[in-house]
């Protein structure tokens, strides 16, 4: 051989093994039937050239085909369906290329489709596919719109969905109905959520880095449960990450006029506050059943308990230091010889935040007994400062193992959050004895949530199994609440003081088992069974104890003096600080709640173009107390597990969609669904707020709302990312649960029951994007979307029973009606806003994974508690949000990320006010949010 064909061959042998060394990628994505809307079971996906070389679609509709790196076709076909033909599919080494796609009848020849690449269901054009093929009015975000808009965790990228706003950064919205009219679930399972009385789970707790998509469910089927109204949140986790990814992040955020402001407050708390856990400086001291001896029984044992308490009662300046948040991230789906998969994910998140109201207020007001006069009585003004300092951290894992027609999924969740305040501010008693008090209050709140979900499903022929359980531990913690207050009168001179003391502790545990079975009795025509169980248990204990003093006038006007050593009582000389146990057993209790539900629904289609989804659900919910009135002193004043709620419910539903061709919908449903009262509503306890000093008193005859919904929507796909929709909602409640205070304590509030009430409303919604274009290949760079909610709500106050005598709210009203004033027999729902505005535009540059948005959300003026006699009606004034979102990205394999935002540009404050005839509104309470600039560096490895 010469030496030039050794050179030549060697350098052939080079190249071949540097060819076999270089490293596959993956071709993934997921097939669904257009024709029913499901995912598309054993679809054959291979290289149009090769149609050996290939892989089926699993009951999911997913599939993972390995390739060496270079350019394909690839085919897509099935039995019956139009054979797809996808060119200049690019696979690069190491990386995974996405494509998704929608079969057809083979009766609608298809003709080959000209791409790069699509997206699966966590793209947008894949969650409007998902929108389009659904049995209900649903409308949703997929995690590549998180990623265009840079949200960070869920509380801001839902804001984008059409009638969803977010109170509080924290609970979900939907047409304007929220806590009890809007459920949460994740991935398909009711879990509670950090606060087990309200119906939504927090949802700032997601990171979007980790889902999948969130769907919002605004009509019932049988299969979804019958507890919400407004709609159903279902947040879904991946189960399968695309590729292997291992993501960290630090943010940090600048508040104006609180961040580095030095007139912060605080108290010294415990050492690992920042970690949302209590050390144990917090912890009751002496058990909750040991009994104090009194002061005239001079038992030293009393000096003891006095000293054992944590002598810290007074707040100290601080400097409010920038929040910061840290994430972390890794996931990767491993595809093995044998045709299984195994996915997983692992998270981490950590907030620690800072927030300072120099002005928080917190006013009661009181129309005159006069009815001449308008103007509203001012009971007690409260106003000073108040510094908060918040802690949270969740960590999820998740796995997901599928072979063949089997699949399996375990996911953990662990979320803790920890809440310290102090608060110093002036009280004014304005209506009975003019008295002014300074008060210090020091709080802390710790809220934990653990959730093991386990789903399995096995697909077998024409039959899909799935069975899942999702187990819930929640916890609310409130160690040693201590209040402060010295009082004077008119004049300033001392009249007293006042020093309580408050530990809660709240234990609920949550179990939800559910069976589902789908029977495919065609292509086009299924049935669907299951039954689901939900039960929850839960244990209240709260305890108070009082400060006082021996030789009461001889004491300084600092909280912490009480405690200091040489100012505590003593047996010797009967002088000093000593304490008082205050039981109170009316406001312990123990609950429990069984939910019983089972459903057959059918879904076919009928003359072609409709499509019939039908059936019923059956929910019987049981509730039972343990606990006593308050001031009991007769043997039925107190229950032993209790049955107060027996509850058995038929709710039916129907839905049809009318295909008007490929692009567009007509959406027409009919439903009933239920609304249940949570177990403190539903109970004899009374839970006192020190911040707000409002009492929350429950009602243990509340009953569960029964609610008829009636949905028309029209809907058009323009294109795989554009949308644009408009429907028409209206319901009729029936036992409607509202917030009231009492007639002359407007400090004091409960549930009630109210008669007949309606939500009636319009929704449109659009998102168009506009191209531009980079190496002759279109790409999206500007998209615009917004939505609007209008809504007209009413309840007839002739069918709203105020006492036990049979007045009604319309009569109360007349009753203390301004001279002049018309009383109408109907008035607005509470809780239910009037109109909602969502709003968002972004620039993205594609090829450069950069991104610039700006988001515009508000809802409208709502009532949010209820008039009672000489108590007026409380609105809820709008904040306008406006959001900035710029993130950029460099570097090798533009791996790092900068992200840039401000929230609140426009400075609002977030306003309650009382309301009443012929005068202008007053402070019921407010505080100012402030601006906060964000900066965000991430890296992905």
């Amino acid at each position: 051989m010469s030496i030039r064909n050794f050179l030549v061959s060697l350098v052939l042998a080079l190249t071949n093994l540097s060819l076999m060394a270089q490293e596959q990628g993956f071709l993934r994505g997921n097939i669904t039937d257009g024709e029913f809307g499901g995912p598309m079971i054993g679809a054959a996906i291979t290289l149009a050239d090769n149609p050996s070389r290939g892989t089926t679609s699993d009951f999911d509709g997913n599939f993972s085909l390995p390739l060496e790196p270079g350019t394909y076709s690839i085919k897509i076909s099935f039995v019956s369906y139009a054979t797809m033909t996808f060119t200049d599919v690019v696979i690069k080494p190491g990386e995974v290329t996405i494509l998704d796609a929608e079969m057809k009848s083979s009766v609608e020849q298809l003709q080959a489709v000209e791409i790069v690449a699509t997206a699966t269901r966590n793209s947008e054009a894949g969650m409007l596919m998902e929108m389009k093929n659904a049995t209900n009015v649903v409308d949703g975000l997929s995690s590549q719109s998180f990623r265009k808009v840079g949200d960070s965790d869920l509380s801001g990228a839902i804001k984008r969905v059409t009638g969803v706003t977010v109170q509080g950064g924290k609970y979900v919205y939907v047409r304007g109905l929220g806590d009890r009219y809007t459920k949460t679930t994740l991935n398909g399972m009711s879990i509670p959520g950090l606060d087990p009385d309200v119906n939504a789970v927090q949802i700032d707790i997601f990171p979007t880095s980790v889902l999948e998509n969130v769907a919002v469910y605004k009509t019932f089927t049988p299969d979804l449960y019958g507890d919400f109204t407004g709609g159903l949140v279902n947040v879904v986790t991946k189960s399968f990450p695309e590729q292997k990814q291992t993501q960290v992040s630090l943010g940090l955020e600048y508040v104006v006029g609180q961040t580095f402001n030095p007139d912060y407050i605080t108290y010294d708390g415990g050492k690992t506050d920042f970690l949302a856990f209590d050390d144990g400086t917090r912890k009751l001291p002496i058990s909750s059943s040991t009994e104090i001896p009194v002061e005239p029984s001079l038992d030293p044992e009393l000096e003891e308990i006095t000293r054992s308490f944590n002598n810290t009662l007074d707040v100290k300046s601080g400097t409010a230091l920038p929040n910061i948040s840290l994430s972390a991230n890794h996931g990767d789906q491993k595809n093995y010889e044998d045709g299984s998969t195994l996915g997983y994910n692992f998270v981490l998140n950590y907030k620690n935040k800072y927030t300072y109201y120099e002005e928080f207020q917190n006013n009661g007001y009181l129309k005159n007994t006069d009815s001449d006069v308008n103007e509203l009585m001012v009971d007690e003004e409260r106003n000073g400062a108040l510094g908060i300092h918040e802690s949270q951290w969740s960590a999820m894992a998740s796995g997901a193992y599928k072979y063949k027609n089997f699949s399996l999924d375990l996911m953990g969740l662990r979320s803790q959050l920890a809440e310290s305040s102090a608060t110093q501010r002036t009280s004014y008693d304005r209506n009975q004895n003019q008295n002014i008090s300074d008060e210090t209050i020091l709080t802390y709140t710790q809220r934990s949530l653990t959730t093991v979900i386990v789903d399995g499903k096995l697909n077998y022929d024409k039959v899909q199994l799935e069975l899942a359980s999702a187990s819930t531990w929640s916890r609310v913690y409130d160690p040693d609440f201590r209040s402060t207050s010295f009082v004077y009168d008119v004049s300033g001179d001392q009249l007293g003081f006042n020093i309580n003391r408050f530990w809660r502790d709240l234990h609920e545990f949550n179990e939800n088992i559910k069976g589902d079975v789908t029977y495919k009795v065609s292509n086009t025509f299924n049935i669907k069974t299951g039954v689901n169980a939900l039960m929850k248990w839960r244990e209240f204990e709260t305890i108070k104890y009082v400060h006082q003093r021996k030789n009461k006038t001889d004491y300084e006007e600092d909280p912490s003096w009480f405690l200091e050593e040489d100012n505590i009582w003593t047996a010797d000389d009967r002088s000093g600080t000593y304490t008082i146990g205050n039981e109170e057993p009316s406001n312990n209790y123990d609950a429990r709640q069984n939910v019983m539900g089972y459903y057959l629904m059918a879904e076919h289609p009928v003359m072609g173009n409709f499509k019939f989804i039908y059936g019923a659900r059956i929910e019987w919910a049981t509730m039972f107390y343990t606990g006593q009135k308050q001031n009991a002193s007769d043997p039925e004043d107190y229950f032993v597990d209790e049955e107060t709620m027996n509850e058995f419910n038929v709710l039916p539903s129907a839905n049809i969609v009318y295909s008007l061709n490929e692009r567009m919908n007509l959406r027409l449903s009919a439903s009933q669904t239920i609304a249940r009262p949570s177990f403190k509503e539903k109970s004899y306890a009374q839970i006192y707020d020190p911040i707000t000093k409002r009492t929350f008193i429950g009602n243990i005859d509340l009953e569960q709302t029964e609610i008829w919904n009636f949905d028309l929507r029209y809907e058009w796909f323009i294109s795989p990312r554009e949308l644009f929709s408009v429907a028409a909602f209206y319901k009729m409640f029936d036992g409607h649960i509202e917030m009231v205070s009492y007639q002359t304590a407007p400090d004091n509030i409960t549930p009630r029951n109210s008669g007949d009430a309606y939500v009636g409303g319009v929704e449109f919604e659009l998102r168009k994007g506009f191209k531009g274009y980079t190496n002759n290949k279109h790409i999206d760079r500007l998209f615009v979307g917004g939505n609007v909610t209008l809504v007209q709500s009413g309840v007839d106050m002739n069918s709203v029973q105020v006492d036990d005598d049979g007045t009604t709210e319309y009569e109360l009203r007349t009753t203390w009606a301004r001279d002049g004033e018309t009383i109408s027999s109907e008035r607005q729902m509470a809780g239910q806003s009037p109109y909602s505005v969502n709003a968002n535009i972004s620039y993205e540059i594609v090829e450069k994974k950069s991104s610039v948005s700006l988001a515009y959300n508000v809802q409208g003026e709502k009532l949010s508690i209820i008039a009672s006699g000489r108590t007026p009606d409380v609105y809820t004034i709008p904040f306008n949000s406006l959001d900035f979102n710029a993130y950029y990205s460099f570097g090798e394999d533009l791996k790092s990320r900068i992200t840039l935002g401000a929230t609140n540009i426009l400075d609002d404050d977030r306003t309650l006010v009382y309301r009443s005839y012929g005068t202008e509104d007053e402070i019921y309470s407010s505080y100012k949010p402030g601006i906060g600039i964000k900066l965000k560096y991430s890296y992905t490895f």
